[in-house]
């Protein structure tokens, strides 16, 4: 391959440079090595003024960062995660790094996380120039999760690629899965298993959250044409098929799933293949069922299964049904779940399949199944309480009978550790979806959630603390949501008072990092007085022009501009505070929650004029105005059309976004009017969609009297879910403290309270 750039300008791409030289007094010509052979959409050239930071992998394959200048010590610590990257799946897969380098570079302006170019990565911009010092926790897990699965692309999309968009999964679920299992293998300051669920927990919900609706699609379908491959990149390819993975890797064992995994590299390497070759490439899970056989009925069939079970002496009957939003919607569906279980006197148990919806093994039989349609448990292992699936593999939900929760709710009372971690996170995710979608009754989540003031875990603590902060948010009853604020105090008050007697430079510890922001935004509100101090330490940091750490930017900020005279001051720091996109945006959420309307339109004005914000950030400061002020935001954007047309009009992803926020906030009937008027004479470019979806959400708004609207049903359902979880929840307090109050309610602080000014 040869480039032409212009003279001053250096030329990366997917092999090795090998000759540059002038051709003219304002062109290089840059000649590079043939590649191996490639899927083109995979190619990238890149043409700039940047310098490198070099380093390479234990074997000798030279990797490097494109970076500015003054991004050098960022760029180092994407370089050292790339490296590690490398190595560890080199070991890993036993297959060498097919490429012969790797550069790595940031992209200001990204629609993406990350792109796997061979031998040529481009990342999110503060993704690939990491600020260790301003980085949130959060932040800092999903740069390091991008980095590596974007390395693990090399083999899993690069090495062998994917003959047709409808098996995309084979790629992005692979790379989801085999990422998490790596950053459980590359850190060294976490327990094991810890990245493995973080970053599965999150693909978890958010695969469940799309695949519940009844009209769902499944992980592998037709596609006639690419241009409908970008429906395929969703959370079913990404979360559904990690989760498809990980439990293949727990039936047959993970030797027998890395040996699978090198006959395909060999057989595959530099060609295409789809599931028919990949499943070829593993044996048999059951004498009765192939992995391809078992694969097939999660990828080709939507949703996903609800196990749920009866003790019935001293047997436990489970039947498999097809979970949805809706109880009522009933289908024939099944498939085949891995199952395992714990119980109070028994070790967790070997997975074994559920091959019908009634027909599951008997744990009796040492080999093969039973005929039968309960799940037996030895009566010398049968204890108070049972768990399934202790290891998470099951893309699912299992729900008990109301008495085994109770049960589990005592003993985790009596003993925090009857079960492990990873179960009890398994477990609280469970009860929050269950809840979510009225399948238990919420007193069940509450009565289980009464031990956490002896929980040890922080994780386990912060996943429980988000869980009931979720829940209180659908409470309605002002009485029964200051109760809720005493009930949180009362389980996590000392968690607090012990985090705040360290800085937060001292919390070195990952979980305990991550969590001291949140334990100190309780602390405050709970006027403990070691919270209060470490907050307006923070505040007047910030006050004085120093720089604090993003983790708690956003929560200084929206105290900082309570001041009216504040709000200039902030917004001339725009143009040096900031050190990465999340600080940038942040600022600018905050500036626009101010209900000065001069204000709002010099931040759209700032936005669109100044060279310091990123073409995705002037896009998110138009919709943050939105939200606070849709009016004004609607009718600046008319007023500069052909800027942002110009901007995002080609974009899908952007003017899609674009249009729905905007149009969708619209909350008077002459601006909807307005909208409908302005693109009939004027293009919505790639956005077409997204202005459908806005129109349709802003004529519901402005018709929310119209009871024939099938989304103010789903308003209506809302309103219904929230008045039951609120009667749920007053009966739960009655019962468990009595009628009268437990708490001191007249000393209750207001939630909606704040630090003040000295």
């Amino acid at each position: 391959m040869v480039v032409d750039n212009p003279a001053g300008y250096r030329c990366n791409s997917a092999s090795l440079l090998l000759t540059q030289k002038h051709v003219s007094k304002n062109v290089i010509r840059s000649e590079f090595e043939e590649t191996e052979p490639m899927s083109i959409y995979l190619l990238a050239i890149n043409v700039h003024d940047m310098t490198q930071v070099r380093g390479e992998t234990t074997r000798g394959i030279p990797v490097s960062v494109l970076t500015p200048p003054h991004k050098k010590a960022g760029a180092q610590v994407t370089l050292e995660w790339a490296i590690k990257a490398l190595d560890h799946f080199e070991r890993y897969l036993d297959c060498k790094y097919p490429f012969k380098k790797l550069d790595l570079m940031g992209i200001y302006d990204f629609n993406a996380g990350g792109m796997e170019n061979i031998g040529m990565i481009h990342l999110l911009y503060d993704c690939a120039y990491i600020d260790k010092e301003s980085i949130t926790v959060k932040a800092l897990l999903y740069c390091r999760v991008v980095i590596v699965h974007e390395v693990s692309h090399m083999w899993f999309g690069n090495l062998v690629s994917v003959k047709w968009w409808d098996d995309l999964w084979l790629k992005e679920g692979f790379a989801r899965f085999i990422t998490s299992y790596a950053m459980d293998q590359m850190k060294t300051d976490r327990k094991a298993g810890a990245h493995m669920f973080e970053v599965l927990d999150s693909s978890y919900v958010q695969g469940i959250e799309v695949d519940k609706f009844k009209f769902t699609k499944p992980v592998r379908q037709t596609l006639r044409n690419s241009y409908d491959a970008a429906a395929m990149f969703n959370s079913l390819s990404y979360a559904k098929g990690a989760f498809i993975l990980k439990s293949v890797e727990r039936l047959i064992g993970a030797a027998a799933f890395r040996t699978g995994l090198r006959d395909y590299f060999t057989k595959f390497k530099f060609k295409s293949a789809n599931f028919d070759d990949f499943a070829a490439c593993f044996g048999n899970i059951t004498n009765r069922v192939s992995v391809g056989d078992y694969m097939k009925k999660w990828l080709n069939q939507p949703g996903f299964p609800i196990i749920t079970s009866e003790r019935v002496g001293n047997t436990i009957k489970l039947e498999q049904t097809r979970f949805t939003e809706s109880p009522k919607y009933h289908t024939s569906q099944s498939w085949y779940v891995p199952l395992n279980y714990k119980t109070e006197k028994s070790s967790p148990t070997s997975y074994r399949l559920m091959m019908e919806k009634n027909w599951v093994i008997d744990y009796t039989v040492d080999h093969g199944y039973s005929l039968s349609n309960t799940f037996s448990i030895l009566n010398s292992n049968f204890g108070h309480w049972y768990v399934l699936d202790t290891d998470n593999i099951i893309f699912g939900l299992h729900q008990y009978e109301d008495d085994n929760y109770m049960l589990l709710a005592r003993a985790l009372q009596e003993n925090p550790n009857s079960i492990s971690d990873a179960t009890k996170l398994i477990e609280i995710t469970n009860l929050e979806l269950l809840m979510e979608n009225q399948r238990i009754n919420p007193r069940i989540l509450l009565e289980t959630s009464r031990y956490v003031s002896k929980e040890t875990n922080m994780d386990v603590v912060l996943k429980w603390l988000l869980t009931l902060l979720h829940m209180k948010r659908n409470l309605h009853d002002r009485d029964l949501y200051v109760k809720f604020n005493h009930y949180l105090r009362s389980l996590l008050i000392d968690k607090v008072r012990n985090a705040m007697k360290l800085s937060f430079d001292d919390t070195k510890a990952w979980n305990l990092r991550k969590n001291y922001s949140w334990l100190l935004i309780l602390g405050v509100k709970w006027r403990v007085k070691e919270a209060i101090h470490a907050a307006r330490e923070l505040y007047h940091r910030f006050k004085e022009g120093n720089h604090i750490n993003a983790n708690f930017l956003g929560y200084i900020l929206r105290h900082y501009i309570r001041k009216p005279s504040h709000w200039p001051i902030l917004f001339k720091r725009l143009n040096s505070y900031p050190q990465s996109q999340k600080e940038l945006r942040t600022m600018i959420r905050m500036l626009a929650k101010t209900d000065n309307e001069s204000h709002q339109k010099l931040l759209l004005t700032y936005s669109r004029t100044s060279h310091i914000i990123p073409r995705s950030v002037v896009k998110s400061t138009l919709c943050y105005v939105a939200w606070r002020n849709p009016h004004l935001a609607w009718t600046y954007f008319k007023a500069h059309y052909e800027y942002y047309f110009r901007l995002y009009g080609e974009s899908q992803f952007s003017m899609n976004s674009l249009l729905q926020c905007l149009v969708g906030n619209l909350n008077t009937r002459e601006d909807y009017e307005d909208a409908k008027a302005f693109f009939k004479v004027n293009s919505a470019g790639t956005g077409t969609s997204g202005l459908k979806r806005g129109l349709k959400s802003a004529n519901v708004f402005n018709n929310s009297s119209d009871k024939k609207s099938d989304t103010g049903d789903e308003v209506i359902c809302i309103t219904v879910k929230k008045e039951s979880l609120t009667k749920s929840f007053s009966r739960w307090w009655e019962e468990t403290f009595g009628k009268e109050d437990y708490f001191d309610i007249d000393n209750a602080l207001d939630d909606f309270g704040g630090i003040n000014e000295d």
